[in-house]
């Protein structure tokens, strides 16, 4: 397994209403980008670039910026056991906070900025870097 970290730096977002057509605009970029509707809210994780036109569009926007996105570069199958189970682990014991993100192939993660180097150097424990 390797892994990168993304270029760029990611926001969540997150708010009530449901997303409207103009909020998937940040989908069609370049680099990775998620938007969820859960529980009531909707939370988008796109790069900082997009924050300015989602939140003007929205009410009670809160936000998460500042985030770095790694992802995990092989493809893995969906009978794979304990993968982000070992990996948010070892980052929990080195008190790194971390969000994650699963796609149909393969894991991301994303973490504040403030724990960059530290996150950099669990993974650099787990896995190589790509």
């Amino acid at each position: 397994m390797r892994w990168r970290q993304l270029e760029g730096r990611f926001v969540l977002l997150g708010f009530p209403e449901l997303p409207v057509a103009d909020d998937y605009a940040c989908l069609g970029g370049a680099a990775p980008a998620q938007i969820t509707r859960e529980g009531g809210e909707t939370s988008i994780l796109a790069e900082e670039r997009f924050a300015p036109a989602i939140e003007a569009r929205h009410d009670q926007v809160r936000r998460e910026g500042g985030l770095v996105w790694f992802t995990f570069e092989a493809s893995m199958e969906w009978d794979v056991v304990g993968f982000l189970a070992l990996v948010t682990g070892a980052l929990a014991d080195a008190g790194v906070p971390v969000g994650a993100v699963c796609g149909f192939s393969r894991d991301h993660l994303f973490v504040s900025e403030s724990y960059l180097a530290k996150c950099r150097q669990v993974l650099g424990q787990l896995f190589t870097e790509a």
